[in-house]
């Protein structure tokens, strides 16, 4: 077995890969940025006209709050957590998903030590 030569064609298909990798993610860069401006050029519109989504023939876009929690003070907010054994409200950072459940479940009220970014996003789907 010439392992010389395996590990040669080893490193040969690695750097391949790499350059195949940088490749699609400049491109992707290119196409999620033109994505970006429709995105953008698309919530304008439906802020403008002070509507929600439009449909067309060809899809239909819409517009969808999304919350971005961000902790202001973790000292008291995992208090709150173990006095309430909330511990479903962390991973790696506060989960959007138990924050927005927990506001609608307390009439919009945010839990203690958190503070609450707000912004509209585009949505797009195909026709059903």
């Amino acid at each position: 077995m010439d392992t010389a030569r395996l590990v040669k064609a080893y490193l040969k298909m690695r750097e391949a890969r790499a350059t195949l990798k940088r490749s699609f993610e400049e491109e992707d860069n290119k196409i999620k940025a033109q994505m970006e401006k429709l995105e953008s050029t698309m919530l304008g519109f439906l802020n403008s006209s002070q509507i929600d989504s439009v449909a067309t023939p060809t899809g239909t876009f819409y517009r969808q709050e999304e919350i971005t929690p961000t902790c202001a003070d973790w000292h008291t907010f995992h208090g709150w957590i173990k006095d309430n054994d909330a511990f479903d409200f962390l991973e790696k950072r506060v989960t959007k998903k138990a924050v927005k459940d927990y506001m609608e479940s307390n009439a919009g009220a945010i839990p203690p030590g958190l503070s609450i970014f707000r912004e509209f996003v585009v949505r797009v789907r195909r026709p059903s």
